[in-house]
């Protein structure tokens, strides 16, 4: 039992303690390595609309932006994309910064944030993120951020865990102030890393609050993480062995209950466990539906990459047993 966590449980149970806000600044990242909860990409149509919008002149292979709000474009992005950094001003006339990835997709070209506002925040890193391509960066259970020093967010939370202690946050829509006070309600440490069975590393576990008010990447807390108690569910996780990968999601896994002053961990992974239909459509030709995988919590594992080899499909004789068909599946 970690007595050291559950001793912080007690002081976030007593609670006070005053507001201590942190300025923001925006930083563009031209290696995009996040690991999102929920990435999205923007189709665009005659502008990017980020503050008062950029125009945008679109053609099939090569899309011209305007980069500093002045309506004449004068960045070129073509072939399979590229970033750009917008420079506006808001309708108060502040100055902003907003950067976006850029990628032909739906039926011409799509955008997505490629920037962070970041600052420490009572002594540790943080980072936001507009995961909804908008503008605007407060937005609880869409947003995202990250928390210390790694590459995996989680959603935007109400409540923040800032080296072992729990904290109200709130964000300015600018996402240039953040403001944190001592979290008074009840919690529990979570811990999803002991109980997770891989032969490969658990590179992010981002589990989320039944009501979608908190979210925490538990991939890194090796003892746990003191969470508001509650119920959670499994946003997202990555598993990573060398060059193979593969993501999670919830599947068939039950909601998680947070037991206030206890530790709660969770029991996962594999020994995985595969699930597929057939259909007989007649007397000679049976349909069997590409598998799904299962951990031993029922979370599903989906999108490995490389692509794995297909399971043998063998049909057999009811009576005799002996097999009259066998073959593979296109991809796995």
């Amino acid at each position: 039992m970690n007595y050291a966590l559950l001793a912080s449980l007690c002081l976030i149970i007593s609670g006070g303690g005053e507001v201590e806000t942190s300025n923001l600044k925006f930083k563009q990242v031209k290696k995009w390595q996040i690991n999102l909860p929920n990435e999205s990409w923007t189709n665009i149509e005659d502008s990017i609309a980020i503050g008062n919008g950029f125009v945008v002149n679109s053609t099939e292979f090569k899309l011209e932006i305007d980069t500093n709000a002045d309506e004449r474009p004068d960045t070129d992005i073509k072939g399979s994309g590229g970033d750009a950094l917008l420079r506006g001003k808001r309708e108060d006339g502040s100055k902003f910064s907003y950067a976006i990835r850029v990628r032909p997709g739906g039926n011409g070209w799509q955008y997505a944030c490629a920037g962070l506002m970041s600052a420490k925040v009572n002594g540790v890193n943080v980072s936001l993120i507009d995961q909804n391509n908008n503008g605007i960066w407060n937005e609880v259970g869409t947003d995202a951020i990250i928390v210390g020093k790694g590459n995996s967010a989680s959603y935007l939370s109400e409540i923040v865990n800032l080296d072992g202690e729990l904290f109200t946050l709130n964000a300015s829509e600018n996402g240039d102030i953040v403001s944190v006070t001592p979290y008074e309600g009840e919690s529990g440490v979570f811990n999803v890393v002991d109980g997770y069975n891989s032969q490969g590393k658990l590179t992010s576990a981002v589990f989320s609050s039944t009501d979608s008010k908190f979210s925490f990447e538990l991939s890194g807390a090796k003892k746990g993480m003191i969470v508001p108690a509650g119920e959670y569910e499994l946003t997202r996780a990555s598993v990573n062995k060398g060059a193979e990968n593969v993501t999670i999601r919830q599947g068939s896994m039950k909601t998680i209950s947070i037991e206030s002053g206890k530790v709660n961990e969770l029991a996962w992974g594999g020994p995985l466990r595969l699930d597929f239909k057939t259909d007989r459509t007649d007397s000679e030709t049976i349909t069997v539906q590409v598998p799904r995988f299962y951990g031993n919590a029922e979370e599903e594992y989906y999108d490995f990459m490389p692509g794995g080899k297909s399971p043998k499909i063998i049909a057999t004789d009811k009576e005799s047993g002996k097999e009259v068909w066998s073959g593979k599946f296109c991809e796995s």
